[in-house]
């Protein structure tokens, strides 16, 4: 039974600080066999990542081991918001800092991975409420919704696009909410239950012969003649193959990683039940939904379609009861922007997870001196997550279907930065300011 762990006048008498979806489907302890002295391939994270490559490699007949710190799906992959997409707002940003060319593969690539969750669903008989349910993204401004527009018109002359306009006028067939300016509906998102898919994905690798260890923390990774050695909660071990499927916990095990990866806190917060009828006008069509203000939230209806599930930044996550409220308080307050008429509805789940972050924005499959890596989703894992574990599986066997745009992007650091996102509060509070005068 889960005890109460927050306590505050607009939370419910039971809140707790753990993730909603873990009512449903919690983190639970893999293996308990011992550790081998040598694995042909070692993973590292028992996340989307980890796990998607796991399938692929074990279906190729490698002997796999996987070593998750906690339990499998511990981190992000059991705790994020469950939105997937077809990656069009990535588009202007792989044009400006790599041409047209890569940002069309960019958009290719980002249909793919979400085909692959789908096949994957499938194949694999998960039962993760993966639901094609839309998504809306509201602007913020007037001039927010002209650049929406814009971005639209420039992504559809170089790709199949079938996103659309709504003005403001229209707004309340996709949204209950006078906060925004009109905004995009991009029909292909879906949406889906994270740790229900994390915790099917590692019993689809189980199945296949893979070998997950729980509470087995990787450390003093280096080289051999032969492969890779490197300890598990202090043992030594050895692999002929290695993968870091780490994202926000990467600078932990790779100093390369730690000058190249920003480790980013991000809060979730799950309202009590709502009627159905409140439901039905705040969310008409149950879709995946955002605001374009540049710090970030994101908000969707629980699978069942009781509760809102609301996201955003957080830059406190010490874990301490008295931040955790202060965090919900936050988040709720973002979320009374959108829907006032929530005021006297309470928060009955608060969460957070560490992301990875990149300065160019995208995530990156890279060989490291032999060890593999594919990861740093900047907040948009679900289908990049898993698409890029089968890419990089592929390339650890050698085959060309491992070929990605993601291995081909520049992966640089800052001079001044080593693994300590200290900007982090400067950045949030100055793009804050931006979005208040925008909304001006």
């Amino acid at each position: 039974m889960i005890m109460p762990r927050l306590s505050a006048e607009f939370l419910t008498g039971d809140a707790v600080d753990t993730p909603y979806w873990w009512e449903a489907a919690k983190p639970s302890p893999a293996s308990l066999d011992e550790f081998p002295a040598r694995a042909e391939v070692a993973i590292v994270g028992a996340g989307f990542t980890g796990l998607n490559a796991a399938i692929v490699l074990a279906r190729a007949g490698k002997q796999v081991h996987v070593f998750e710190a906690e339990a499998p799906g511990f981190g992000a992959s059991s705790r994020n918001g469950g939105l997937l997409g077809p990656g069009w707002a990535f588009f202007d940003g792989a044009v400006k800092q790599y041409g047209l060319d890569v940002a069309r593969r960019v958009l290719e690539e980002s249909a793919e991975a979400l085909e692959h969750v789908k096949q994957t669903v499938t194949r694999e008989n998960i039962e993760c409420d993966l639901k094609v349910v839309g998504y809306f993204k509201g602007a913020i401004s007037p001039r927010a919704y002209d650049k929406l527009g814009h971005m639209i018109d420039r992504i559809s002359k170089a790709a199949a696009c079938d996103a659309y306009m709504v003005p403001r006028v229209e707004q309340h067939a996709e949204i209950g909410t006078d906060l925004y300016h009109g905004g995009v509906v991009m029909p292909g998102y879906a949406g889906l239950h994270p740790a229900k898919y994390v915790k099917g994905l590692a019993d689809a690798a189980t199945r296949l012969g893979v070998k997950i260890h729980s509470n087995a923390r990787v450390s003093d990774l280096s080289s051999t003649i032969n492969g890779f050695r490197f300890k598990v909660n202090g043992r030594d071990m050895t692999a002929s193959q290695v993968l870091l499927a780490t994202n926000g916990f990467s600078g932990t095990v790779s100093p390369y990683l730690k000058r190249r990866i920003m480790p980013i806190g991000s809060g979730i917060i799950a309202t009590e039940p709502l009627p159905p009828e409140v439901m039905d006008r705040l969310m008409p069509k149950r879709r995946m939904l955002a605001g374009s203000q540049r710090v970030v939230t994101y908000y969707r209806p629980s699978p069942d379609g009781t509760r809102i599930v609301f996201g955003g930044r957080v830059l406190d996550m010490s874990g301490k009861e008295k931040i955790n409220v202060a965090n919900a308080r936050y988040l709720r307050s973002l979320l009374l922007q959108v829907f006032p008429e929530l005021e006297s509805t309470k928060i009955s789940h608060y969460w957070h997870g560490l992301l990875g972050f990149t300065f160019d924005h995208f995530p990156h499959v890279k060989n490291i001196d032999g060890v593999f890596f594919a990861g740093a989703y900047n907040g948009t894992g679900v289908a990049r997550a898993s698409w890029l574990g089968k890419k990089v599986a592929h390339q650890m066997l050698g085959l060309p279907e491992g070929k990605t745009v993601y291995s081909d992007l520049k992966f640089s650091g800052r001079p001044y930065f080593n693994g300590t996102s200290w900007f982090l509060p400067i950045a949030v509070r100055y793009y804050g300011l931006l979005d208040k005068w925008e909304k001006r």
